[in-house]
């Protein structure tokens, strides 16, 4: 992290904010290391609009199909089915479009079993293919179940969409490591939500064995919320797998109210986390003498006799002594001889 450069913070205790000592403890540690913490850029990113109008006229369509089968117009059902199929591709978005397509092919079935010309095989192409997009139902009246089963199909999707919700066929799927899904092979939608919203949506053909898809997507923006909304504190340390912003922290409470743990990251690896406190501020208090009650007799005046009983005891001494007497200049008579001062 270069000094002074604004960096990413994710707090990983969405449901309590920082409070007022935290705060201080995360401003004290961004002062202390050279950096400004903001929050990650909101992630704009552009939805698919879903039009609940398409379904109804898929099944409009569906009732002409019945009705042309009823009335052995092979052209008319041909017609009604191309063009279902042809609304249901240009839609992949639509939650129920598999559900749809199924159906068209079950119709489809019905077509080539009763209509001329006859085609068995097509017929159960096509309802093995229904099998394989809603997991299969029970014949109704005038529909004749395939004598075969869908083949098993092992998908793989490079690259796993990170923070987003991958949907087969309008289920919610949870995808194994490095993107592998069980499905069957035909004809299947594949969506990515991003909080709920389709953000990519396409149909594929997916083969008997094993296959692989690369999902055209572009991922959400380095150091934004879709990018960094997945970190998550795991045993003590923090788990950001598949996070691609350069330069980023981490932090959540410290185990004292007044501390913060921290921990400086690079793309998904992310050091220990450490707590830090800010220092305690050295703030001066003015406190005031005590107050002596009226009539008492102040320490100060106390000291002040005492030494002043000093001086004046030192001062007697002095005087009875000669020593501050001034020094004598004449001639001094002793017993004994005369002796000069």
């Amino acid at each position: 992290m270069t000094g002074d450069a604004p960096v990413a913070l994710v707090w990983m205790a969405p449901a309590l904010a920082p409070d007022g000592e935290q705060s201080r403890a995360l401003a004290s540690w961004a002062r202390a290391h050279g950096v400004t913490l903001e929050l990650p850029r909101p992630e704009r990113r552009r939805t698919i609009p879903v039009d609940r109008h398409v379904g109804d006229e898929v099944e409009r369509l569906l009732d002409r199909v019945r009705d042309a089968l009823a009335g052995r117009d092979a052209e008319a059902a041909d017609h009604a089915l191309a063009a279902a199929e042809s609304t249901l591709r240009a839609h992949p978005e639509l939650p129920q479009a598999s559900w749809l397509m199924a159906e068209v092919e079950r119709a489809r079935s019905a077509r080539f079993r009763r209509l001329p010309p006859l085609d068995e095989e097509a017929a159960e192409r096509a309802w093995m293919r229904a099998d394989g997009l809603d997991g299969g139902r029970l014949p109704g009246v005038g529909e004749r179940a395939a004598t075969a089963s869908p083949q098993e199909a092992t998908l793989t999707l490079q690259p796993v969409p990170a923070g987003a919700t991958t949907w087969l066929d309008g289920r919610a799927i949870t995808l194994q490591r490095g993107g592998v899904l069980k499905t069957q092979a035909g004809v299947h939608t594949i969506v990515i939500t991003w909080n709920d919203a389709p953000v990519w949506a396409t149909w594929i053909e997916v083969p008997a064995g094993s296959s692989t898809v690369h999902l055209d997507m572009t991922g959400p923006a380095p150091c934004s919320t879709g990018d960094l909304d997945l970190v998550r504190a795991a045993g003590g340390r923090v788990d950001a797998e598949q996070v691609r912003c350069g330069a980023w922290v981490a932090a959540l409470p410290g185990p004292r109210p007044s501390s913060v743990l921290v921990a400086t990251c690079e793309a998904s690896r992310c050091g220990a986390l450490l707590e830090w406190s800010a220092p305690a501020s050295a703030n001066w208090t003015w406190t005031p003498p005590p107050q002596h009650p009226p009539g008492s007799w102040p320490t100060w005046a106390t000291w002040g006799l005492v030494g002043a009983g000093a001086v004046i005891a030192t001062s007697v001494v002095l005087v009875a002594s000669g020593a501050l007497q001034s020094a004598p200049t004449e001639t001094r008579f002793a017993s004994g001889g005369i002796k000069g001062q």
